[in-house]
């Protein structure tokens, strides 16, 4: 019985380890790690097509714009921003309609503080827990993106991902 468990201690050991190495206190958490954010990403969503541009993280923050098309015909801008702040990373996002007029207060920007990181995966969630945006590598080519509101239905969008 000891054997056994020393060998599925030493078995079980190397991937305990390695999950710290990619896991960092959010305090910890630099713009430079969410580089695999960066880029064209394209996919499609409910019959219509979704892109998200992403620039690489310069500064103190990193820029993202994003349109969902349908019918021919752009649906919603958004304008997205992730920076660094004193207490951490920040994603705030403002919805547009179609002509920029924006569908949110002009004195209210949406935002999501980053609450949990791993290498490839970033999760920001709502001071009041009622909304939570996840993006995650799969792979190099393909960024997966999760919008989570209380007592709706989870939005994934699956883009095919380019760094150019």
């Amino acid at each position: 019985m000891k054997i056994l468990t020393a060998s599925l201690l030493l078995f079980l050991l190397p991937a305990c380890l390695a999950q710290d190495k990619i896991a960092k206190p959010i305090a910890d958490v630099a713009l430079t790690d969410l580089a695999f954010i960066s880029g064209h990403n394209r996919g499609e969503y409910e019959g219509g097509i979704v892109d998200e541009h992403w620039s690489e993280p310069a500064g103190d923050s990193m820029m993202g714009m994003y349109r969902y098309i349908k019918s021919g015909k752009v649906q919603v801008y958004e304008l997205i921003v992730i920076e660094q702040t004193a207490k951490g990373l920040v994603l705030r996002l403002w919805h547009f309609n179609p002509g920029l007029g924006a569908r949110e207060d002009k004195s209210e920007v949406l935002n999501y503080p980053l609450v949990r990181f791993t290498t490839g995966q970033a999760v920001f969630e709502r001071p009041d827990k009622s909304a939570r945006i996840t993006y995650r590598a799969i792979g190099s080519t393909v960024l997966e993106s999760a919008i989570e509101h209380t007592g709706k239905k989870t939005e994934v969008f699956q883009y095919q991902h380019s760094s150019d």
